[in-house]
């Protein structure tokens, strides 16, 4: 066997690699990774992760150019980045919940809802639950995997946001932004046999690395970073919507908003002690999209009460009814878990959950009711089998029913289904369609670039025109008086690094700058009075749209309209 170094056959294969540009697919890199160990007689050659790890180095020394192509033959894990951004989920520590749900776990030093074996909690707890840390982790873990980690959408998850002291709320998203700005200051390093394990890198602080003093310095500061927070997600509880609560969320940059509606009935919300019925979640959801959020909603077929038939009722009502209409949705079939008042009804066989049999078809039902403007992003809780005590323990339960819904003929529209991500679709083919529907008191367009043989879909902007234009109230936020809101731009495909150009996925092609122009155009020509576009921008992508003619008024990116 050659007593060849390990960095001197990671140099020669990656050399190899970057010389032969035909090399695009995972295969002809193993083939050639392959021809090169046999070369040297060496059994075992480098793993992706030390391969992309050398591959830095190897460009940052100016050795080697960098090259999109390389990094996604070498990237493991590519889902984490297929939908455009790569996803940071952080969990704050134990504070209490104002709820009284029946079927919350409660364990003790962590958030209500959550369980120690979940992968977040598991991160959360090995960081003690510091913000910086957790972030530090995560995107050492995206980034030695090849995952681009330049734009990011982070999910602070723990259970209701809103009850946190302010003070510890600031610090929190103080401490994301400095996180993702300082993380290229940092140096990683992988343990002697070159192979890394994101649990085991112990990541601190370093004492020279130079935090913000306030939180407007920290978002300032990562509008021009290597790693950039273009979106942030809180969950809350509808009743703690205020007008207050929306303000503040705006400051610390968050884009999109969580609630539980769980279901419609209100008498099914009162038996699981939920605290709170519609009339709630319509007031919390037309709030927030009156001010440009994103409203993402939960539901939980097989509360205590409910049945299949009034879980089918429940999800058509939130689509039917315009006061409902949320721009995604999660769906989590009830399980019952230790440590919840449901699992003494359980025990003394005052309920029992909904089994696969009865499930999987209610599930395949649902998903076909979803309209083609929401994205259904979760539907089943990371709860490991051995915690759940009674009720489904299919953890590919989307797949299952996917199977399910073939069996019978059914179909997803929604965008999750529709994402391009590793799809064969050209840009080339993508066409601008426009669905238009009401909700919560104001107009929504829903523009989507589209190929239209599958409908496979490419980027997105939701545009609204909010209920204060139709009642002639004035706006609760001085900067959206007489503005129209674009309340998201999402370009889909493989997530293309800052610096980079262009492949075949849906981003750099020019649809965002296309959706606005005619965003702007269906405000100029349908809505001749309002005065202003303002945009809820991720602090990350302020940029983007300072070179598109807006501004930052308040917390919005804001353009004015000239009329003639």
């Amino acid at each position: 066997m050659s007593n060849i170094s390990n960095f001197h056959i990671e140099d020669r294969i990656l050399f190899a690699l970057a010389e032969d540009k035909k090399i695009t697919e995972k295969e002809q890199f193993h083939r050639l990774k392959n021809e090169i160990l046999a070369e040297y007689k060496i059994p075992t050659g480098p793993s992706h992760i030390s391969l992309l790890n050398r591959f830095s180095e190897l460009v940052k020394s100016g050795k080697i150019e960098d090259e999109l192509r390389i990094r996604k033959v070498l990237r493991k894990r590519a889902v984490r980045s297929l939908s455009g951004v790569s996803v940071i989920s952080l969990l704050t520590k134990f504070w209490g919940c104002p709820g009284k749900c029946i079927y919350c776990p409660t364990y003790d030093g962590l958030p209500k809802s959550y369980i120690s074996d979940e992968p977040a909690v598991q991160r959360a707890e090995m960081n003690a639950f510091d913000p910086f840390l957790q972030v530090q982790n995560r995107l050492r873990s995206l980034e030695i995997t090849g995952n681009a980690i330049s734009k990011c959408d982070v999910r602070i998850i723990g259970g209701t946001w809103s009850v946190y002291p302010q003070k510890y709320q600031e610090d929190f998203v103080k401490n994301i932004y400095d996180a993702h700005t300082l993380f290229a200051q940092k140096e990683h390093h992988f343990s002697e046999n070159g192979k890394y394990s994101p649990f085991e890198e112990k990541t601190t602080k370093n004492e020279n690395i130079e935090l913000s003093e306030t939180l407007e310095e920290a978002k300032k500061r990562n509008e021009t970073a290597e790693s950039r927070v273009i979106g942030m997600a809180i969950e809350t509880r509808p009743d703690w919507i205020t007008i207050e609560e929306i303000k503040r969320l705006r400051r610390y940059g968050i884009t999109r908003v969580e609630i539980g509606y769980q279901t419609t009935h209100d008498d099914i919300n009162e038996k699981n002690l939920r605290g709170h019925g519609n009339a709630e979640s319509i007031l919390a959801t037309k709030l927030l999209k009156d001010a440009g959020f994103k409203v993402v909603a939960h539901m939980m077929p097989g509360l205590v009460g409910a049945t299949p038939e009034l879980d089918k009722s429940a999800m058509k009502r939130i689509f039917e009814d315009q006061n409902f209409r949320p721009d995604e949705l999660k769906i989590y079939p009830m399980v019952v878990t230790p440590n919840s008042e449901l699992t003494k009804l359980w025990e003394e066989g005052k309920f029992h959950p909904y089994e696969d049999k009865e499930l999987i078809p209610l599930m395949a039902e649902l998903q076909s009711y979803l309209p083609e403007y929401v994205r259904l992003n979760r539907m089943y809780r990371d709860i490991p089998a051995h915690e759940i005590l009674a009720g489904s323990k299919t953890a590919n339960l989307r797949q299952v029913t996917e199977v399910a819904m073939r069996a019978r003929g059914l179909k997803r529209h929604d965008i999750s289904a529709r994402e391009i991500r590793a799809k064969g679709n050209s840009p080339d083919d993508a066409i601008l369609e426009i669905d238009f529907y009401e909700a919560s008191g104001g107009h929504e367009y829903f523009l989507q670039m589209i190929d239209p043989r599958d409908r496979t879909i490419f980027g997105l902007l939701r545009l609204r025109v909010p209920s204060q234009y139709f009642s002639h109230e004035k706006h609760f936020i001085p900067e959206l008086e007489n503005a129209a809101l674009i309340r998201e731009i999402h370009v889909f495909g493989d997530q293309i690094p800052v610096g980079f150009t262009g492949d075949h996925s849906g981003q750099h092609q020019g649809f965002g700058k296309k959706m606005i122009a005619e965003a702007e155009r269906i405000i100029h020509e349908k809505y001749p009075s309002i005065e202003k576009m303002a945009v809820i921008s991720g602090v990350g992508v302020r940029g983007y749209y300072e070179k598109r003619g807006y501004a930052l008024d308040g917390e919005y990116m804001v353009k004015r309209f000239v009329h003639e």
